[in-house]
């Protein structure tokens, strides 16, 4: 989802030379020589240090520490980061940064990178790059990563990692490995890489285990015959260890009890009972990883993580084999050996992943996060990221990971108010935490005890420090807060020789925590983990833990709340990321990087900013690698486990804020539009603020929204002379094509374009004529200057055609409503080189799928494919959500789809564009007992689904496909319907409606429809009542909002892309909700398809929404109506949208045309002279050279200086 857009390097790749944990011969000839500890640059070099703490360690291990806090940090890159804020654009004032340049970006390479071409000590595997012959799938929201860039907005960049560098690959390899026989092989192949004594990392557990890699499948298989974690058997140890002593005591007090430790032997059981259900072995299907990074385990440079795409894992085998898991961490082994054997099993993996996998190669490692960061940033800095997203996506470049609890993702304090009644203020910087110092520092008077610590301390070994505790630890953040979920829970016993840990000491209070870590207290200095920001679950004691009673004598159960909360988790949580994503907040979160991720977390700008933790939390500050004795080193990781980790140092220069000006700062988010993250504040407020611009001679603010405000040229109506059937469903298919199918099947073709008008705005001026400035003015401005100048150009295209196009079948006419429409779903996945769109849709009525690629352009379908028996009943609704590169992530792009029908099962299919059609699903989903589906959807990135029949909702996991969790419609009292009057009602029966209409938001919440009946005290039925329900996937009711009865029952519910809005299909046009917990479904905004007054019984309605071409920034809105005709709507920033595509498609055309003859000289002269390759390089630039006419002089203007040449010539 990020743009590809270069910025000047942040940092450059450095590695010192006591942690190049890399094999060449002179390192090896000249060990006895030369300090291998020692920095060729003499930069951290110091003096063995021989006493305190780790004396033994040192002497023993001949361990080097270094002070972190005297590192200097020397950067090569000449010139400095200019960035000035001109007209949207972002200017970097430096020659070297040309993106054309191929000498832009350099990185020192490491003594490996130059060694390798004379390394041949072992097997090696083909480094053939992989085929090319695989089809790329991308999705038609490429503009998203181009913005209002020159390049072409519709033309995917692919990552440049995808290929392997031109480097031999050395790797653990045996010809006899295929001997291991199907155990090791799983049926996938002769085994060709395999590595023992490796270390499967997961949150519950880690367990040795030995990597098989086939051409394939990666497969590990688990040593050991108990299937027990590592902690586990420790904390067995332990017991019997506590036992014996036990034991001894009671041997030496002349007891007679013979039985001292009944607990210990009953905890070995219940242990060994569990690993009993654990694999022995699983695999990975490589054609499913998406991302692959290289990890730090223990502070070394040893692991490797990996990610696949949703509903990655394989479709079949027994137990042991079959995993759900969608991302694995593993670590190598210790020493120098260890990062040689991660490197060489990242190589093979990465060269067997296919090429649209996110790849971090061992020898291109800077480059690639320099590449990463760039793209990253710039998208924040736009505000195409948001602010949860971004520092998610940190933790994640810096090494932080859900598998690994040292390694937790890190997220900060933000609000510093939790004692109040109402919601706090989010325009009142009061509210917030000062997000520029760490939290040791927000307390003066406990800050100037660390700083006398840090200045008196005087030791000989250790380097002096300020906190002794970390921000970010297993056991006193990660397993603190997260204690009411598993696996944390279980964990954390384990820490408590099986038992939780006294009740006063859990965590119990959102406002005592927050006292304690900016009170007196030295050791609490902690940080949040994601889940303030995102799952309210971690607050509830939903398990029914015993956690014990606090000295007053109170039961420890769910946490206590900010009285603003209202003892509301969801509200809590709600609240805290809104506050994340504040305008006060965005403008101090630079500072906070600073602190974690950037230049501040190391050096004298460390000291100067109070954020000097122990030494053993630093990267580099002991070889951990160099440890030769076992136990020395155990110990030694084991001490940098419980003082926690530094994630990695991302930035050496000052982050960069993202741009506030009202006038430049891009809300391309359709939420932005909307105003979805700001909090109402209550009327007194309001009423000041109205009364200050009055004071101030400023107007008031227009609440500006995307439809409603909108002018009429905003929107166009494709209408049809005679009448249709209505139009079921809709689909954007590229920059300019629209596909949609009727209710008998048939497809139709539309295409559009945005004529822009050019008109210059003036600035705002006030009473006496001064114009004001853009600061001024955040946030006022005027209805005509929100939206673009300009015109729909649409038609109905009739392409010519053999045979009609249409769905292979189409219910009769007559039976109920929802019979009468075709049963489809169409996706946002372009499939077959980018030219068809995949269409999934009722077979035959009796249980058949039918499949069918569709030409959008030509209007045809391609190819045709109909699966039978699917299911033993009608398909009744159809769901999909894009996958990989078509959803903005890494790996395969493709689509997930879910198969409801009328036998109450449903089935999850997943279709990939690189591979052929399935012919069955994936997983085969129940829990309706019978009961006919009526609604289905799926959310990718959630990895869930759920299913809806009329008295129940399920939500199941997509990877394995088991049921998570299942609810009811709500009761009458929590409908929000009207009050009935005392003996009148009888009864309220409420079901969910039989209607397709169903939404998964991204923030976690379902929203639904249910229809009640009202019936009077003669059991008549008096009124029939739909209304939106919400949900959250805990199956907790949120709220519900009734629906005019005129509208109906809505067809499609769709979210917006951060899932902060659902857009509602019904009688009359669209309406957009706000998701939420403070307002859940506040009307927001509607699109009316028609202003004429109907009849009730003919009001004409809109069956399906798209939104497009992107889907982070969508500039155009298609409507499917009732009556067979297309409604297209423009939203803000369409003029821009389409100023940059028609740049992008004059360049490219361009290109092309000069291209294609170079490459047909290259062909002939050949590569001998390397004629051709200049020729085709000069093609490239005079590209380049129309490229840049048509930024300067428009499309226009270019066009008009060929002709103008031809006619002189």
């Amino acid at each position: 989802r990020m743009i590809s857009i270069p910025i000047h390097p942040q940092f450059k790749r450095f590695i010192p030379a006591y942690l190049d944990h890399t094999v060449d011969n002179e390192h090896v000839a000249n060990s006895s020589a030369k300090d291998p500890y020692e920095d060729d640059d003499g930069i951290f070099a110091s003096k063995k240090d021989t006493s305190t703490l780790t004396k033994s360690l040192i002497e023993s291990g001949k361990i080097k520490i270094v002070d972190i806090t005297k590192k200097e940090v020397i950067d090569e890159i000449d010139g400095s980061l200019d960035i000035d804020i001109f007209d949207d654009e972002i200017i970097i004032e430096d020659d070297s940064l040309d993106p054309e340049s191929d000498d832009s970006i350099v990185f020192p390479q490491t003594r490996r990178d130059k060694k390798m071409g004379q390394e041949s000590s072992m097997s090696s595997i083909d480094d053939t790059p992989p085929s090319t012959t695989v089809e790329e799938s991308f999705s038609t929201e490429s503009p998203a990563f181009e913005g209002n860039k020159a390049s072409a907005p519709l033309q995917y960049h692919q990552n440049s990692f995808s290929r392997p560098p031109m480097s031999p690959l050395i790797g653990h390899v045996s010809s006899n490995a295929s001997r291991n026989g199907l155990s090791a092989g799983g049926g996938h192949g002769e085994v060709e890489m395999y590595l023992d004594d490796c270390l499967h990392v997961k949150p519950d557990g880690s367990r040795k285990c030995t990597l098989f890699l086939t051409s394939t499948h990666l497969i590990l298989e688990y040593d050991g015959t108990n299937g027990l974690f590592e902690g586990e058997e420790l904390a067995i140890e332990e017991e019997e260890v506590r036992r014996e002593a036990m034991q001894k005591d009671l041997k030496s007090c002349n007891s007679n009890s013979s039985d001292a430790g009944p607990e210990s032997r009953d905890m070995k059981k219940k242990h060994l009972a569990n690993a009993a259900l654990r694999p022995r072995s699983m695999r990975w299907n490589l054609s499913e990883v998406s991302h692959v990074y290289l990890r730090r385990y223990r502070l070394r440079d040893s692991a490797l993580e990996l990610f696949l795409i949703p509903s990655g894992g394989s479709t079949f085998g027994g137990n042991g084999i079959f995993s759900p898991s969608l991302s694995m961490f593993i670590d190598f082994g210790p020493g120098y050996e260890g990062n040689i054997r991660r490197d060489d099993a990242a190589n093979a993996i990465m060269k067997r992943s296919p090429p649209q996998t996110v790849k971090q190669w061992p020898e291109r490692s800077g480059q690639f996060l320099h590449e990463q960061l760039n793209r990253l940033t710039r998208g924040w800095i736009e505000g195409r990221v948001t602010n949860f997203d971004y520092l998610l996506h940190l933790n994640v470049l810096s090494g932080r990971t859900y598998n690994d609890l040292c390694q937790y993702p890190v997220m900060p304090w933000v609000l510093s108010n939790y004692t109040s009644e109402s919601i706090p203020d989010l325009k009142d910087r009061s509210n917030f935490r000062d997000l520029t110092k760490p939290m040791g520092a927000l307390n003066p008077n406990r800050l100037k005890d660390f700083i006398d610590r840090f200045e008196t301390f005087s030791d000989p070994t250790i380097p002096p420090f300020m906190y002794g505790s970390h921000y970010s630890t297993s056991a006193g953040v990660v397993l603190h807060f997260l204690v009411r979920l598993h696996p944390f829970a279980e964990l954390h016993r384990q820490l408590q020789g099986g038992h939780f840990d006294v009740a006063d000491r859990l965590f119990s209070s959102i406002p005592r925590t927050w006292s304690m870590c900016t009170g007196d207290s030295a050791a609490e200095v902690k940080e949040l983990t994601p889940e303030f920001y995102c799952n309210p679950m971690f607050l509830k004691n939903s398990n029914k833990f015993k956690l014990g009673s606090s000295q007053d004598g109170e039961v420890m159960g769910d946490v206590t709340l900010p009285p603003w909360a209202d003892g509301s988790p969801e509200k809590f949580v709600e609240v805290m990321r809104d506050a994340l994503e504040s305008d006060i907040c965005t403008e101090m979160l630079p500072g906070w990087i600073d602190l974690i991720f950037g230049r501040k977390q190391q050096g004298p700008e460390a000291i100067k900013a109070h954020n000097v933790f122990f030494y053993l939390t630093y990267y580099g500050s002991v070889d951990v690698a160099s440890i030769e004795d076992e136990a020395l080193r155990t110990a030694t990781e084991l001490q940098i486990a419980h003082f926690g980790q530094c994630p990695m140092q991302l930035f050496f220069r000052s982050h960069i804020n993202m741009i506030m000006n009202g006038k430049n700062r891009q809300r391309l988010l359709f939420s932005h539009m909307l105003n979805l993250y700001d909090i109402s504040i209550n009327e007194r407020d309001l009423k000041d603020s109205k009364q200050n611009n009055e004071e101030d001679g400023l107007t008031e603010s227009y609440k500006v929204l995307p439809f409603s405000s909108a002018p009429t040229s905003h929107w166009v109506h494709l209408g049809v002379p005679l009448k249709t059937p209505p139009l079921v469903s809709v689909r954007l298919a590229g920059p300019d094509r629209i596909i949609a199918v009727d209710a008998q099947g048939i497809f139709h073709c539309f295409r559009w374009a945005w004529k822009p008008e050019q008109i210059v705005v003036d600035n705002w001026t006030d009473k006496d004529g001064t114009s004001q400035d853009d600061e001024e003015n955040i946030g006022i401005k005027r209805p005509e200057d929100f939206f673009d100048k300009g015109c729909f150009v649409a038609q109905r295209e009739l392409p010519s055609f053999r045979s009609l196009p249409r769905l292979p079948y189409c219910p009769p006419a007559g039976g109920s409503s929802n019979d009468r429409l075709a049963t489809v779903s169409m996706s946002k996945t372009l499939f077959a080189g980018r030219s068809s769109i995949l269409v999934l849709s009722d077979g035959d009525g009796f249980g058949a799928l039918a499949v069918q690629l569709v030409d959008p352009s030509k209007g045809t379908v391609k190819g045709e494919l109909i699966v039978p028996s699917v299911h033993s009943c009608r398909v009744s609704c159809i769901a999909m959500d894009p996958i990989g590169t078509s959803a903005g992530q890494g790996g395969v792009g493709g689509e997930l789809a879910i198969i409801g029908s009328d036998d109450g099962g449903a089935s999850i299919w997943r279709f990939i564009s690189s591979q052929y059609l399935p012919l069955r699903p994936r997983h085969r989903l129940a829990g309706h007992h019978g009961s006919a589906i009526v609604a289905v959807a799926v959310n990718s990135t959630l990895g869930v689904c759920s299913t809806v029949s009329r008295n129940k909702c399920c939500i199941h996991n997509v990877g394995n496909g088991t049921m998570l969790r299942s609810f009811t419609p709500p009761s009458s009292d929590k409908l929000g319907l009207p009050l009935p009057t005392a003996g009148e009602i009888s009864r309220t029966e409420t079901c969910f409606a039989e209607t397709p209409a169903l939404c998964l938001s991204l923030k976690g919440f379902i929203v639904l429809v249910c229809k009640s009946s009202i019936f009077s005290k003669d059991d008549l039925l008096q009124q029939e009542v739909v209304t939106l329900q919400q949900f959250s996937l805990e199956g907790v009711h949120l709220g519900s909002r009734a629906i005019e009865s005129w509208r109906g029952i809505p067809r499609k519910i769709t979210a917006t892309v951060d899932g902060a809005a659902v857009i509602v299909c019904g009688g009359r046009g669209v309406t957009i909700h706000k998701v939420s917990t403070i307002e859940p479904l506040e009307f927001i905004d509607e699109w009316q398809i028609s202003e004429d007054d109907f009849d009730m019984d003919d009001i004409p309605a809109a069956f399906d929404i798209d939104f497009g071409p992107a889907m982070l920034r969508p500039v155009v809105a298609a409507a499917a109506c009732s009556s067979g005709v297309l409604r297209l709507h423009a939203l803000p920033g369409i003029t821009e949208w389409s100023e940059a595509y028609a740049k992008g498609t004059v360049s490219q055309a361009v290109g092309t045309v000069l291209a294609k003859p170079a490459k047909k000289l290259k062909n002939v002269v050949g590569k001998g002279f390397g004629l051709g390759s200049r020729v085709v390089g000069l093609g490239k630039e005079i590209g380049r050279e129309a490229m840049s006419d048509v930024k300067e002089k428009g499309v226009g203007g270019f066009l008009g200086n060929v002709l103008r040449k031809n006619l002189a010539k």
